[in-house]
């Protein structure tokens, strides 16, 4: 594992949410550390997003790139719940440490 400093976005179609701290990467995977908003610490990991990223020119050790992931979620629906998957795209960046 690799000590980072990371920046991941949120992109909706609502705004974007930014997280920016120390995480760590392995092979594959960003590994980060989260507080939820009940105040409950967890880590969360973006799996495979280190190879979707790719070196930053001219910048030595900071690599940017595009992850996305597949969530299901419940509409509401006349009454009834229906499940539907949608895609989540975030924008990451780190800097090896």
């Amino acid at each position: 594992m690799k000590k980072v400093v990371y920046s991941i976005s949120k992109l909706n179609r609502f705004g974007s949410n930014k997280m920016t701290g120390v995480g760590f990467i392995t092979d594959s995977d960003l590994v980060i550390a989260c507080i939820s908003k009940k105040g409950n610490p967890y880590i969360r990991v973006f799996e495979d997003c280190v190879k979707n990223c790719h070196p930053v020119t001219g910048k030595e050790g900071e690599f940017k790139g595009a992850h996305y992931e597949i969530r299901e979620v419940e509409i509401e629906k006349n009454g009834s719940y229906d499940t539907r998957e949608i895609e989540i795209e975030y924008s990451v960046w780190y800097k090896l440490v």
